[in-house]
Order: C-alpha cells, then structure tokens, then sequence
C-alpha cells in the first residue's frame, strides 16, 4: 500500500493574516465586517445566516449528531457563517478579532461534543462544509483536499484513482479532514493490539 501526501486547503493561505487597519465605519457590527472585509467577487452575503433567517435553523442541525446539543437551551450562534471561498474564511477570522466574538469552527462532519456549534460566550459558526473539493494526483503521489470533504469521501477519490494507493486518516467515514487532521484519530493503518482480561 502506498501512501498519499495530503494537503488541506484553504487553511494554508490563511495562517499569515493579521489585523492592521483600523476598522471603518460599515465595520462596527460584525457582519458589517464581513462583508465590508470579503472578496466582493465572491458576495459573502449569501453565505451569512442569522437566527431571523427561515434557513437558519435548518443550517445550525445539518451537522448535529448529538440531540443533547439541539434543545430549546442549548447556547445559539449569533450568526452561521457557510463559507463559499477562502476570502469569507479570511474576513471571518479578521472580524472575528476585532469584534472579540468567538468562533466556532464546523468542517463537514460529525462533532459529538458539540464543540463545533456550542459555546457559552457570545459566538458564531464557521461553516466549511461547502469546501469539499478533493484532487488527487496518483503521478506524484499527493491530494489537495479542501476543509469540508469527509474522510470516507477522500478514500473514495482515492480508490477512483488506484487500488494500491491509500492515506491514513480514520476509521470513521463521516469524519471531516479538518478535524481529523488537527486532532488526529485512529487510522485504518494503525496497529492494533488485542488484550485478553482474565478474572
């Protein structure tokens, strides 16, 4: 089995970022940042939900897996961010400095925590799953794979590719890479060993 090079994008073209100007006067609530912040190429409104919008709770339990943190009382973001394009990840994370407004990061998969989508300061989601381009080159061995595919969706661009090639993510398919990738996780290749209890 040979193992492909990954790489996840967009975080890589977001790391350098840093807030030096002061803000202007459409900046003064947070989303007035974001679209005053955002690539207008790239309109950033049709991104932004609020809790006055008729999508807004579809959109907030599309990645719910745990039902304890989709109550009546359970802390709700002040907006839902989908990003479309790395500029609204850029504004997200400028805006959201500046604002001192915490943001919770969703990457398309499951988070039985809820630490993706709960908080108990003020806070809003960044949600990635619209991020989910894959490519992958069997010639130099390597994948691009954008922040909101899953794991199960990465071995599948794999194994249209090849049959001998493979990567060491989880064991889980609905796993999002940007989790799994910042936090780890048990892989398919990981060696495992059986222990025998004896009373």
């Amino acid at each position: 089995m040979k193992i492909l090079g990954l790489a996840i994008f967009p975080f890589l073209s977001i790391l350098a970022l840093s807030v030096s100007r002061q803000p202007e006067s459409s900046e003064r609530t947070f989303a007035g940042c974001l679209l005053r912040r955002s690539d207008p190429s790239y309109p950033i409104s049709s991104a932004i939900y609020f809790p006055s919008n008729s999508s807004y709770s579809s959109v907030l339990q599309s990645y719910i897996r745990n039902l304890r943190f989709n109550e009546s009382n359970t802390p709700k973001p002040q907006l839902i961010l989908t990003a479309l394009h790395e500029s609204h990840i850029q504004s997200a994370i400028i805006c959201a400095k500046y604002h001192g407004l915490q943001m919770r990061i969703r990457s398309g998969g499951h988070d039985f925590e809820g630490s993706s989508y709960v908080s108990d300061v003020p806070f809003f989601i960044l949600d990635m799953f619209n991020l989910r381009s894959i490519n992958v080159s069997i010639e130099d061995e390597t994948a691009w794979v954008e922040v909101g595919a899953t794991v199960g969706e990465v071995y599948y661009k794999i194994a249209e590719k090849s049959n001998i090639h493979g990567f060491p993510t989880g064991t889980c398919p609905t796993v999002g890479v940007g989790g799994h990738f910042s936090g780890g996780g048990l892989s398919l290749f990981s060696e495992r060993k059986e222990t025998s209890h004896h009373n």
